[in-house]
């Protein structure tokens, strides 16, 4: 997903890098590729799937280089969707191999890897200012987690609980408890975005939130999901629903307003209404989130088909607060607004209600009445 882009300051004279020999450098990756793919190639039939692939993702005694080739050759295998019986041979993978692009991907990912802080929390954790969506499509997942971490970060740090093996217990409002396993250097490198500032509870999350998804296709199609089968990209990382997610992390039932049939119906009023209930839902401090449609025009900064949360509303100045899950940072190039967009930061901007009303057509929110457990 997209990110901020930070320009760098002046550069520093630096001498000249020596020239790489590339076919050292394609050996040396040939080398590596056919160790890997001996390992993973479970049943020895000169080709490595999909499911073994996954079994790489998913093993936690498998760390950095190793990790990140997992990743990378993950992405070549399910590039085709429709295709979850695509292999790849020996002879096709030492092809990618002497791929430059390749290359420099496995080796930024390797770095990228040894750059995480694996503890759960650090002091400062939650903190929406080190919270970033990462190339899975969970924003519906991401943005109800913003909005928790904006009203109740306590609760966070007090779901997430380490077990003496590694793994995590994750208790839900709902009344679930979910053990997970330890989370993979290849799971932090496909879930949200990690680094050294903050700790893993994210990727913890999103993988204690994919049992829901595993429980729903098993009582779909009537069989048993095996380990392999799916790892968390293929559960949550493909879109969902928000209200959801807001009843499975407060315990409580969710509304919808249908801002937009407000707007339609009485466009005089319907500031006012949506005056009355953010106040009182931020008052009470109640999640809420919101999508944006791809049949309407947007300011720019605020994407199609995505999920944001809804933070906070001041009556006084009548401006929402809202959170883009990507964690982006806008600039608009003129006044801000409907057109250019709205100055963010760690992807927090906030809207008039005016503009909320024309941009969002509806949002949902927790309400005060438990869900059946």
């Amino acid at each position: 997903m997209a990110g901020g882009i930070c320009e760098a300051g002046p550069k520093a004279k630096t001498k000249a890098k020596p020239a790489v020999n590339q076919e050292q450098k394609n050996e040396n990756f040939q080398q590596a590729f056919t160790a890997a793919f001996n390992r993973w190639d479970r049943n020895q039939d000169g080709k490595i799937d999909l499911k073994e692939v996954n079994a790489v993702i998913e093993d936690p005694q498998i760390h950095g280089d190793e990790s990140a080739l997992a990743a990378v050759l993950r992405r070549r295998l399910h590039a085709d969707e429709a295709d979850d019986t695509k292999t790849l041979t020996l002879p096709e993978v030492l092809a990618l191999a002497d791929d430059p692009q390749l290359q420099r991907l496995i080796v930024r990912f390797g770095r990228h890897i040894q750059s995480i802080n694996h503890s759960l929390f650090l002091p400062e954790d939650p903190n929406l200012a080190t919270f970033h969506q990462g190339g899975m499509g969970d924003c519906y997942l991401l943005a109800v987690v913003g909005s928790m971490v904006y009203q109740h970060p306590r609760a966070i740090r007090a779901m997430i609980r380490l077990r003496t093996d590694g793994g995590y217990e994750v208790h839900f409002g709902n009344g679930r408890d979910i053990s997970v396993a330890p989370v993979t250097d290849a799971e932090l490198l496909m879930g949200a975005t990690e680094g050294s500032n903050h700790g893993i509870w994210l990727s913890v999350l999103e993988k204690a939130y994919a049992h829901f998804s595993v429980e729903a296709r098993e009582a779909k199609t009537g069989e048993e999901l095996a380990p392999d089968d799916a790892v968390v990209t293929d559960l949550i990382g493909r879109g969902g629903y928000y209200a959801p997610v807001i009843s499975r992390l407060t315990g409580h039932k969710t509304a919808g307003v249908p801002t937009g049939r407000w707007l339609k119906e009485d466009p005089a009023g319907a500031p006012q209404k949506l005056n009355d209930l953010l106040v009182k839902l931020t008052t009470d401090h109640r999640l809420m989130a919101t999508g944006t449609r791809k049949d309407k025009t947007l300011p720019k900064g605020i994407p199609h088909g995505h999920v944001l949360a809804v933070l906070d509303y001041s009556p006084a100045t009548h401006m929402v607060r809202m959170f883009n899950p990507w964690g982006n940072h806008v600039k608009p190039t003129g006044p801000a607004g409907l057109v250019n967009g709205y100055p963010t930061e760690h992807g927090i901007f906030d809207v008039p209600a005016a503009d909320f009303l024309q941009i969002f057509s509806g949002f949902t929110y927790e309400t005060d009445k438990p869900v059946k457990r």
